[in-house]
C-alpha cells in the first residue's frame, strides 16, 4: 500500500523555499524531454504513468496588470492565513478565480502553488480527498507540460496523497515519482547554478 508523502516530501519543501523564487522559478530543461518512462503496456494495465513534460517559465515583461496579479495571489495567500476550514477554503477558491492578465508567464507557476495549497485544505474535510483530485488531475495530467519549479512537485504530491485516499495506488505511484523528478531536475540546476 502506498502512503501519503506529503509528510516527508514537506520537509523537503520547505528547505526548498528558501533556495527557488517561486514567482520567477526559473530553470532550463528541454521539453522536450520527459522524465517519465512508464511504458504502455504497464499504463494498460493500469499501472502508473509517471510520463513528465517540463517546459521553462521564462521572466514576462513587468506590466502594471501583472503586479496587481502578484498583489492579489499574495492576498489571497494572507487571507488564508488568517482563516480556518471553510473560509480557507473559500479564500483559496477565490485566488483560483482572479483572471490572470495577458503575457504573465509566472501566473502558471502561482496557479499550481495555490491550487496545491487548495488541495491540501480540501482534503482536511471529510471526502475532501477526491475534490483535491477533482482540482488537481487535470492541471496535472501526464499529457500537459508542467513548469519547472517546487509548486509543480508539491502539487504532485498533494495530487499523490489524493489518490492514495481515493484507493488509485497507480496514480498516487505517477503522481509521487513525476514530483521526485521535479526535485531531481531542480537540484541539478541549483547544483549547476552553485558551480563556479
Amino acid at each position: 500500500m502506498i502512503r501519503p508523502m506529503s509528510r516527508l516530501m514537506s520537509r523537503v519543501a520547505k528547505g526548498r523555499r528558501t533556495l527557488v523564487v517561486w514567482a520567477l522559478g526559473l530553470a532550463a530543461c528541454d521539453p522536450s524531454t520527459g522524465g517519465g518512462n512508464a511504458s504502455p503496456r504497464a499504463v494498460e494495465r493500469g499501472g502508473p504513468d509517471d510520463t513528465l513534460r517540463t517546459h521553462i517559465i521564462e521572466p514576462s515583461t513587468p506590466t502594471d496588470e501583472g503586479l496587481v496579479y502578484l498583489r492579489a495571489i499574495a492576498d489571497v495567500h494572507e487571507r488564508a492565513d488568517a482563516l480556518a476550514g471553510e473560509a480557507r477554503v473559500d479564500a483559496l477558491r477565490a485566488g483560483l478565480g482572479v483572471p490572470v492578465p495577458a503575457g504573465l508567464a509566472e501566473a502558471e507557476i502561482l496557479r499550481l502553488d495555490l491550487a496545491a495549497r487548495l488541495g491540501e485544505e480540501l482534503m482536511q474535510a471529510p471526502r475532501g480527498a477526491a475534490a483535491a483530485r477533482e482540482l488537481l488531475g487535470p492541471m496535472l495530467a501526464v499529457e500537459r507540460s508542467l513548469p519547472l519549479d517546487r509548486a509543480t512537485a508539491r502539487a504532485l504530491i498533494v495530487l499523490g496523497d489524493a489518490a492514495v485516499r481515493t484507493g488509485d495506488d497507480a496514480l498516487a505511484a505517477g503522481s509521487y515519482a513525476r514530483s521526485i523528478e521535479v526535485m531531481s531536475l531542480l537540484s541539478q540546476e541549483l547544483r549547476q547554478e552553485l558551480e563556479p
